[in-house]
């Protein structure tokens, strides 16, 4: 027997598609077997009709998408579109991308992320063509904002213009506001430039793009996709189109929560669970370090040290330290044990339910373990070179091959010499390095690396759908370089690099070993670097990652697409200057700061910082930075994209 549910299957995939484990148990519980099949989610089995009821049930209970609450608007368009307002530190971006294309940042009086998914979705198809992305400007008039946003460039309310027929993009903001007339907002959009594409024009002496998208089969092909809207002048709406726009603008300031979303996405988020369906194997020797989770995510860290003391209470577990562990909304602990147990007690313990709940405990040994690490499962684990010389918690203790962790991959090379993202770029560079001159160019394509990101990338979207990709320069060593180009980024660890170990690198001061490496074992300290913490450095200034490249005379630069997702914003000074050393992840900063501006986001936490450059009058040596500076914490939110080699 089989019985079709007829909810979308992309609600249905916010309660069961998210999570093998609840269609592993909606299963068993009904005795029945799910498929999808056209966009349906087809129920067999005795029992289907109970199972689909059950799945409908789950569904009007769930809570909304994140996207579905935000304020939309059309205008009279025949689509949609969202609008989010961006964090403090997002719009730092926008004003550094406003003067770094040649406009004054004090110009901008707010922005909002464009989302628009089925735009999105035109503009991936198009980018799977060889080409440059490129971003630039877009002026027009109020009245033209909401039918681009929602529908896209129109082909059929072009003027033509001096170069051609298409539509005008500028690469300096200014040309841009120009053509704004009266109107009070530009757009910033991504541009697809195809290669060996007749109808799109690249206007050197202007810095213009003209791009013509229709195909010579009579569609049109979406090569401009409108990312952001940045309003430069007071907005007075006139129209009822341009009424409606405002009062969607103004509804982006009341703020959405995400809790309820990231719930519904999050095993273990809603009521305490096991973290993983197959826990590992018991231990064979006597144990001190435990983790145990997820449990009561509603409690408070008090709240939840206290139900962990009296769960164990009875066994009479004489407990150090209980350090709290967060993941997204999740909780659980690291216990370190005062005295050892021995296997057949954990085996008892770990049968024991939590608040009525089975709960995972893990052995936490801190040394070598020779069974390969389970978080390998999702392609990454942040504790694999971490021996956690001052943090006990951070470091992972199991296997971690190399074939997984960092997996050779081939990728090609090609000069670039003419042509507009040939320009962007040096005019990136010329901007911090004036003197610059022999600039080689070199188009990187790594198309495992590549993959790598496109998979971050979409996870990432789960948890921040408004996220900030920047372009950014990063320094480093000859040596390193091709590393970088082969394996991709890896974030240090917080041991020495031994000259003993066979894998040692010249010029490196942390190991590039996992933390089983017998050579590489001393604790690597604060010695004015990882000043934010042990993650990938990248800049917004050229001339400042220049001084990584640790050559003279002749340079040789990576230029990185970096997803930041949503960035932590640190403005401010240290308490001292190791505060922040140990740190291998975007955990909340203000207890080593002097001051907090952006606050923590508790729900959907961050993976990267943004440590916003105070000047040369503003910063304390040492203690902050004159030009920002990027950190991530994992490999995929970055894949270099161009080498820029030359001489100064």
């Amino acid at each position: 027997m089989e019985s079709r549910c007829d909810i979308p299957v992309k609600k249905v995939g916010l309660v069961i598609g998210k999570k093998g484990a609840t269609v592993n148990s909606l299963m068993e519980e009904f005795g029945v077997k799910i498929r999808i099949s056209n966009g349906q989610a087809i129920v067999y089995g005795s029992r289907s009709e109970d199972a689909v009821d059950h799945i409908k049930k789950m569904v009007s209970t769930a809570p909304p998408r994140y996207e579905d609450l935000q304020p939309t608007f059309s205008c009279g368009a025949d689509k949609k579109c969202i609008l989010l307002r961006p964090s403090e530190a997002k719009t730092i971006g926008i004003k550094q991308c406003w003067k770094e294309t040649g406009g004054d940042p004090n110009d901008i009086i707010g922005s909002w992320q464009i989302c628009n998914n089925e735009l999105k979705k035109k503009f991936r198809e198009t980018e799977a063509l060889p080409g440059d992305l490129i971003q630039a400007w877009h002026g027009t008039g109020n009245a033209n904002i909401a039918p681009i946003c929602c529908n896209g460039f129109d082909p059929n309310k072009r003027e033509r213009g001096l170069y051609g027929d298409g539509d005008y993009f500028a690469s300096d903001p200014k040309v841009a506001k120009f053509y704004c007339k009266s109107g009070s907002f530009v757009l910033l959009c991504n541009l697809h430039f195809l290669e060996n594409e007749k109808q799109q024009k690249w206007i050197e002496e202007k810095g213009y793009y003209v791009m013509n998208m229709n195909t010579n089969e009579g569609t049109v092909r979406m090569q401009a996709l409108p990312v952001q809207l940045v309003q430069i002048k007071e907005f007075d709406p006139k129209t009822p189109e341009e009424k409606e726009l405002h009062q969607a603008l103004e509804r982006t300031k009341e703020g959405i929560s995400q809790r309820g979303v990231l719930q519904s996405l999050q095993w273990g988020a809603q009521k305490p669970n096991v973290i993983h369906k197959d826990d590992a194997p018991l231990p064979n020797e006597n144990i001190t370090h435990m983790h145990f989770g997820w449990l009561n995510p509603q409690y408070s860290h008090e709240k939840l040290i206290k139900s962990v003391q009296d769960h164990f209470r009875r066994h009479n577990l004489s407990m150090e330290e209980i350090i709290v562990d967060h993941n997204g909304l999740r909780q659980g602990v690291f216990i370190k044990l005062s005295k050892e147990i021995t296997p057949s007690t954990f085996a008892t313990l770990r049968e024991l339910r939590y608040e009525g709940h089975k709960v995972s405990l893990l052995n936490f040994i801190p040394r070598p373990i020779s069974t390969t690490c389970p978080k390998l499962r999702k392609g990454y684990c942040r504790g694999w070179n971490l021996r956690g010389h001052h943090d006990w918690t951070a470091a992972c203790w199991y296997e971690h091959p190399p074939e997984i962790i960092f997996p050779t991959c081939g990728y090609t090379r090609k000069i670039l010499s003419v042509g507009p993202k040939f320009d962007e770029i040096i005019g990136k560079l010329w901007e911090t390095v004036p003197d610059a001159t022999d600039i080689v160019i070199e188009l990187i394509v790594n198309e495992d690396l590549n993959r790598r990101y496109s998979d971050w990338k979409k996870y990432l979207q789960q948890k921040h759908p408004h996220m900030q990709v920047r372009e950014l320069w990063h320094g480093t060593s000859k040596e390193v370089l091709d590393s970088i180009l082969t394996r991709g980024f890896q974030p240090p660890s917080d041991t020495n690099a031994s000259p003993d170990c066979p894998n040692f690198i010249p010029g490196t001061s942390t190991t590039h070993c996992s933390n089983h490496c017998s050579y590489c074992v001393e604790p690597h300290n604060h010695n004015m670097c990882h000043m934010y913490g042990l993650g990938v450095y990248f800049a917004d200034s050229a001339k400042k990652s220049q001084r990584y490249c640790k050559s003279e005379g002749r340079y040789s630069q990576l230029l990185c697409t970096v997803n930041l997702g949503s960035p932590c914003l640190i403005r401010g000074n240290l308490i001292k200057q190791d505060a922040m050393h140990h740190l291998s992840s975007c955990v909340c900063p203000e207890d080593y700061l002097d001051r907090v501006v952006q606050p923590y986001n508790q729900t959907t936490r961050h993976e990267t910082y943004h440590v916003d450059g105070l000047g040369m009058k503003g910063h304390r040596a040492g203690l902050s930075v004159i030009n920002s500076e990027y950190v991530i914490f994992a490999p995929s939110h970055a894949v270099a994209k161009y080498v820029v080699t030359y001489s100064a």
